[in-house]
């Protein structure tokens, strides 16, 4: 549940968690990898932060099919 993750985002943002996440998903957002690639966080931060992203799976249809990525990674950092 979504109250559950208030905690983890306090804590994140009190030690200044900035990561990048190389995701990998299918047609129709199935996410099939999600991994932390660098990151200043610890073990727990990490497995947090790749458990969050296969738990937001399937992920949105981009408005334009045409903008699908197969691969595509992005910038963990919950204080900005």
């Amino acid at each position: 549940p979504r109250s559950t993750l208030f905690p983890y985002t306090t804590l994140f943002r009190s030690i200044g968690v900035d990561c990048l996440v190389e995701v990998t998903q299918v047609p129709g957002g199935e996410v099939t990898s999600a991994r932390v690639t660098q990151c200043n966080g610890d073990a727990a931060v990490r497995q947090s932060i790749e458990n969050a992203v296969y738990r937001a799976s399937p992920l949105p249809d981009p408005p334009d099919a045409a903008l699908f990525q197969r691969n595509f990674a992005f910038r963990f950092k919950p204080d900005e």
